[in-house]
C-alpha cells in the first residue's frame, strides 16, 4: 500500500475578514459559560446520542468552545478543527468515519483524545450569511445519524444563533445607552449652562439694572428673554425625560405636607396664570386634616406646575383653575380642573405620548414641548402613584393623580 496523504487543514473562507469582524462584534470569545448555551449542547447530545456536543467558534488561530458538553478542553488549534471545514457550507457537515477521511485520518484529535471518529457540525449562520462556527456532536466510533437527528441538530443550531443575535442586540442597546448618556452630559454642559447665563443677562437688561433701554430695545430683549426661557424649558424637559427613561433620575424622598406643597405650587404659578388671564385656587374635599406623604418635593412641584400651567393655557378669561385635595382610604388624590374646550375623544389616547400636543390652535401663544404630561406620568409612577384625566368637552377637564399616604422611600 502507498503512503497515506497527510491531514488537510481547512482553507480560509472568502469572507474571513468580515467573519472575524462579526466574531469581535459578538464579544463572546473567552467569556464565561452560560446556561442557555449549555442547555442547547445538552439537548444536542441527548438527541444525537453522542458523548460530546460543542458550540465551537472559529477564531483566527483557534477554535474556542462557548459550551463544551462532555469535553474538558475550552479550545484547540484552528488547523486541527473539524469545524474550520464545516463553516465553508450552509449545510450539515458530516464525517461518519474520520479514519477513512483523508482530511482527518491522522489528525491528533482523531489519533488521540478525544478520539473524534464521528463528527456532525451544523453551521452557526448570522445575518449576511456569516458562519462563525458550529453546533457539533462528536463520538469516538464510526456511526451515522438519522434524518430526524440531522433536522434536530440544525434546529438547535438555529437556537444557538438566536442567543448570539440577542447578544448582539444587547450590545447595540448598551452602545445606544452610552451614546445617550454622553448626549445628556453634553446637553447639560454645552447647552443648559450657557442658556442659563444668557437668560440671566437678558433678565438684567429687562429689569433696567444696567441702564434704561429704548422702547425698541426693550421689545427685542422681551422677545429674546421669552424665547431663551422657552428653549431652556425644552432642554430641561428633554434631560428630565432621558434621565427618567434611563433610570438615572434620583428622588430625594422626605416627609411632605401635601397641602402646603399645593399652596406653594399655586403661588409659584400665579404669574403664569395671570398671563393667561385666570387665577388658581385650592379646595379641600375631605375633612381638612393634615395630609403627609413621602416624596420628592421638587419633583412633585414640577408635576403640579405642569398641570396648573396646562389648565391655565386652556382656561377662558376670568376663569378659575381649581386645585383639589382629597383623601380616601390609604390614598390621597390631587386634581387640577379647568373649564376650557376640553379634550376631543379622538385625541385622548395621545395625551401621555411623547411630543404630542393637543389643541395646537389654542396653544400657539404659549407653546410647550409635548413632554410635560409624559414627565408627570413618569414622576407620579416613581412615587408609586397613578395619573389620569376626565374630560367633558366644552364643560371641564380634570387631571388627577393619586399617591399613597405612606409611600416607600
Amino acid at each position: 500500500m502507498g503512503e497515506r496523504i497527510q491531514m488537510i487543514p481547512a482553507p480560509l473562507p472568502d469572507n474571513e475578514e468580515e467573519r472575524q469582524r462579526w466574531l469581535d462584534e459578538l464579544n463572546i470569545l473567552d467569556t464565561i459559560e452560560e446556561q442557555a448555551y449549555d442547555d442547547l449542547t445538552f439537548l444536542a447530545a441527548q438527541i444525537c446520542q453522542t458523548p460530546i456536543a460543542l458550540v465551537s467558534l472559529i477564531d483566527r488561530e483557534r477554535q474556542w468552545f462557548k459550551s463544551h458538553h462532555g469535553l474538558d478542553a475550552r479550545e484547540t488549534p484552528r488547523d486541527l478543527a473539524f469545524c474550520a471545514h464545516a463553516i465553508h457550507d450552509d449545510q450539515l457537515f458530516l464525517v461518519p468515519d474520520s479514519l477513512k477521511d483523508e482530511r482527518f485520518h491522522d489528525n491528533p484529535l482523531v489519533t488521540g483524545a478525544p478520539h473524534v471518529q464521528f463528527y456532525a457540525g451544523a453551521p452557526l449562520i448570522l445575518r449576511d450569511n456569516i458562519r462563525v462556527g458550529t453546533l457539533c456532536v462528536i463520538d469516538d466510533h464510526a456511526r451515522d445519524m438519522t434524518e430526524a437527528q440531522k433536522q434536530a441538530l440544525a434546529a438547535i443550531a438555529r437556537q444557538v444563533v438566536s442567543q448570539m443575535e440577542l447578544r448582539l442586540k444587547l450590545h447595540e442597546i448598551a452602545q445606544l445607552d452610552q451614546a445617550k448618556d454622553e448626549f445628556i452630559s453634553m446637553v447639560s454642559h454645552e447647552l443648559r449652562t450657557p442658556l442659563t447665563s444668557i437668560n440671566g443677562s437678558l433678565a438684567l437688561l429687562h429689569s433696567g439694572a444696567v441702564g434704561g433701554l429704548s422702547a425698541q430695545g426693550q421689545g427685542l430683549v422681551d422677545i429674546a428673554l421669552r424665547n431663551g426661557e422657552r428653549l431652556l424649558n425644552i432642554v430641561n424637559d428633554i434631560l428630565d425625560l432621558a434621565k427618567i427613561e434611563a433610570g438615572k433620575l434620583q428622588l430625594h424622598i422626605e416627609p411632605i405636607d401635601l397641602e402646603a406643597l399645593l399652596k406653594n405650587a399655586i403661588e409659584l404659578n400665579q404669574p403664569f396664570c395671570a398671563k393667561c388671564k385666570c387665577v388658581a385656587k385650592l379646595r379641600r374635599s375631605d375633612d381638612g386634616q393634615a395630609v403627609q406623604i413621602m416624596g420628592d418635593e421638587q419633583r412633585l412641584l414640577q408635576v403640579m406646575s405642569n398641570l396648573i400651567s396646562n389648565a391655565a393655557k386652556f382656561s377662558y378669561p376670568n376663569d378659575t383653575v381649581l386645585v383639589t385635595l382629597g383623601r380616601e382610604g390609604g390614598e390621597v388624590t390631587v386634581g387640577v380642573t379647568d373649564h376650557g374646550p376640553g379634550i376631543p375623544p379622538d385625541k385622548q389616547q395621545d395625551l401621555f405620548t411623547k411630543f404630542k400636543q393637543i389643541h395646537a390652535e389654542q396653544n400657539k401663544k404659549l407653546p410647550g414641548t409635548g413632554l410635560g404630561l409624559t414627565i408627570c406620568k413618569l414622576i407620579v409612577e416613581m412615587h408609586q402613584g397613578r395619573i389620569g384625566f376626565k374630560s367633558e368637552p366644552g364643560v371641564q377637564t380634570t387631571f388627577y393623580f393619586t399617591l399613597p399616604l405612606q409611600a416607600a422611600a
